[in-house]
């Protein structure tokens, strides 16, 4: 008995969740149908209005309306409505009264059309609705004048139309996919449904809410269906039209009959079904199972020491044993490969700097030797003495890189200032040294260059940033360029050469500690400080493009870099 309400229960879930969707597909696609309807509409009228614009700047166009006398402008006006395609044409003066007037109706009366006009133009309407003798069009205005600026004068106001039928409401319907039905007042202008003006009627009598442009209902007409909503189209001019746009329900009403008899049908057999194995089921494999699945999400989240009973049936309790057979060996596994990599991460960091500082040392202890006995073997002490400084430099480069890397991020203190400054800075350091004098160092700015930041520190990362590029320039002159962009929140600087390129094997661990290629001095420090320093400014860098011919590194720096707050320290008395 339990079972079977519990099923009946689920299928009643079942069906309702499913009608549920069902409705809520069937209001987004009313929904859609409304928005590609307004699209529709919007291209038309771009379409409509650069026409109407278009003709209104003709020079030829212009000398007519200059005459100002109607028939002359009617006569001349009949080359311009073929140029224009459309339904409906007309030109009127400063008052807006018909100086030419064409249209494809010829029963469409010339006074109500001047009417039209007058009151259009004195509403100031770019875009209006003309309605007359059941028949509507879609006009567009746009005045007509000479000359420019103060010495520009009007000459009249041009309209070009179209008219919404039958045809329109038909290629509205296909884009929309629904059905569509164009009225103005209470009058049909253009239906893709038979619906006639007291069907029109009732259905506005019985759905009032279907005005409402946010509302969407259900509606029935004749023997059909539909999800029904309107779009009030212009509701300034008298002509009030609006779109009906009704979404036929038929499938939807199908698929839910054939739901119902489905679920009837799975729910009488589920219940049959469920009553015989649901007690062997709960015994024999729900609970053990219940208690894997526990284990494997603990896993997942990291919880290494949650128990897994080896219950149930054989195959269930061996899963369980080799469940927590596999845990303790990922365990040991897991701590095998940390403390592996730690040591091997410990052990390149010592054996480069030990490698390193014994280089220096060893060029630091020979040529201090050569300078005591400079003078017994007549050498250079000037040069011996640059030898000497060169290694004392490389060594407190080292260690400075290493304090570097070392700080915990956020150890930088910002200013306001100029980023082309700090990049000139930088290139003139590079410029300094007899090696590079060769290169070709060129900068590039475009956009505001002030902001905040630790300019001590970024003269660095760029300073690293052209010694890379001129240590990889080719025979023949380097030839790099820093080129800065600023935007409203950020500066974007490329730095680009004409080097070897990078290769292949440290392009992922180029700014890892220690990584070098090529360079017999090199301490692979360099680029990592470019790094951390870049990423304590909140900041990215990464090669944008290397190859044989040259390299590309990208930094986005943030304009304004807000300082890192102040630790309180309590004093205790």
């Amino acid at each position: 008995m339990l079972i079977t309400v519990v099923l009946g229960a689920t299928l009643l879930l079942v069906r309702r969740t499913v009608k549920t969707e069902v409705s809520q597909q069937v209001s987004l696609g009313i929904a859609s149908s409304v928005q590609a309807f307004q699209s529709v509409q919007q291209e038309r009228e771009v379409q409509l209005s650069r026409t109407a614009a278009m003709l209104a700047e003709l020079p030829v166009l212009k000398n007519l309306m200059i005459t100002q006398h109607a028939p002359t402008i009617q006569d001349g006006s009949k080359t311009f409505w073929r140029l224009a395609g459309s339904d409906l044409f007309a030109l009127g003066g400063m008052d807006g009264h018909l100086l030419a007037f064409h249209v494809g109706d010829p029963a469409w009366p010339e006074q109500l059309a001047d009417n039209l006009m007058v009151h259009s133009v004195e509403a100031s309407d770019a875009a209006t609705w003309w309605y007359a003798e059941g028949r509507l069009y879609w006009v567009f205005l746009r005045p007509i004048s000479v000359g420019t600026g103060s010495e520009q004068h009007p000459l009249g106001w041009i309209a070009v139309g179209y008219q919404v039928d039958k045809t329109v409401a038909e290629e509205l319907s296909r884009v929309a996919g629904s059905q569509i039905v164009l009225t103005t007042g209470d009058h049909i202008i253009a239906s893709t449904v038979n619906l006639n003006d007291s069907a029109l009627g009732a259905l506005l009598v019985a759905h009032p809410s279907i005005l409402d442009p946010h509302a969407t209902e259900e509606v029935e007409l004749g023997d059909q269906r539909f999800q029904a909503a309107s779009v009030m189209l212009d509701a300034a001019t008298p002509a009030r039209v609006r779109c009906f746009v009704l979404l036929p329900l038929q499938q939807s009403t199908a698929f839910l009959a054939r739901l119902n008899r489905t679920l009837v049908l799975l729910g009488v057999a589920a219940a049959i079904l469920g009553a015989l194995v649901f007690s062997f089921i709960a015994g024999a494999i729900t609970r053990p199972l219940e208690n894997l699945v526990a284990g494997v999400r603990a896993l997942a989240g990291g919880d290494y020491g949650y128990s897994v009973n080896s219950t149930g049936s054989r195959e269930v309790a061996h899963l369980g044993d080799a469940f927590s057979t596999m845990r303790t060996r990922l365990l040991d596994s897991q701590r095998q490969q940390i403390e592996a990599e730690r040591m091997a991460a410990l052990g390149r960091t010592a054996s480069s700097i030990s490698h390193d500082l014994r280089h220096y040392l060893a060029a630091l202890v020979a040529n201090a030797e050569f300078l005591y006995e400079a003078d017994a073997l007549r050498l250079d002490k000037e040069e011996i003495y640059r030898e000497i400084k060169l290694a004392s430099d490389q060594m407190t480069d080292l260690i400075d890189s290493l304090r570097e890397l070392s700080r915990e991020s956020g150890t930088i203190s910002p200013s306001p200032g100029r980023i082309d400054e700090v990049v000139h800075r930088a290139m003139d350091a590079i410029l300094a040294r007899q090696e590079f004098r060769s290169c070709n160092v060129h900068l590039e700015t475009d956009g505001d260059m002030e902001g905040s930041f630790d300019a001590r520190k970024l003269e660095r990362v760029f300073f690293n940033l052209l010694l890379n590029s001129c240590e990889s320039r080719q025979d023949g002159e380097g030839r790099i360029t820093v080129a800065i962009s600023s935007r409203d929140d950020r500066f974007d600087i490329h730095v680009s050469d004409n080097g070897k390129g990078i290769p292949e094997q440290i392009q992922k661990t180029l700014f890892d500690p220690f990584v070098s290629s090529g360079k017999p001095n090199g301490t692979g420090l360099g680029l990592a400080i470019v790094s951390k320093i870049v990423k304590d400014h909140d900041g990215t860098v990464e090669v944008e493009q290397t190859s044989a011919t040259g390299t590309v590194i990208h930094v986005m720096l943030p304009r304004i870099i807000h300082p890192a707050p102040t630790p309180l320290v309590a004093i205790v008395a």
